[in-house]
């Protein structure tokens, strides 16, 4: 069901088609980037399969474990959404490997005048699941 709204996105796309498909781009002041990929290349510290039902199994994802602690991997909307009340709404599945090198993964809203506004945040899931 998800799967077919207008704006989602399943990540199942050629090389990095992802960033024009999903109307997603890599901050460019950020530390490192996002990436696409499956368990089969992300290694022992990650999901069997993405969240996505059917045949797809790529998901974005950031290795931590060589960053410094600080550093930053940030995707950012390309396309704006206008103010409103209970209409908007941005909804994910997450896994994160809970470990001392794991950061925190937030979600912002930028306001008229840029200033990013924290929505929400999560420094570790406790469970091996999405």
């Amino acid at each position: 069901y998800y799967t077919s709204i207008p704006g989602s996105c399943n990540f199942e796309t050629q090389d990095q088609e992802w960033t024009t498909v999903c109307g997603l781009t890599q901050d460019p002041s950020d530390d490192f980037d996002w990436n696409i990929s499956n368990s089969a290349i992300t290694g022992q510290m990650s999901p069997d399969t993405d969240h996505t039902p059917g045949k797809g199994h790529h998901f974005l994802y950031v290795n931590s474990s060589t960053q410094k602690e600080g550093n930053r991997a940030r995707i950012i909307t390309t396309k704006l959404f206008p103010a409103s009340l209970g209409v908007c709404r941005v909804r994910f599945w997450f896994w994160m490997f809970a470990s001392r090198k794991t950061g925190i993964l937030k979600v912002y809203t930028a306001e008229e005048h840029g200033m990013d506004i924290l929505m929400w945040s999560s420094s570790r899931n406790e469970k091996d699941k999405w």
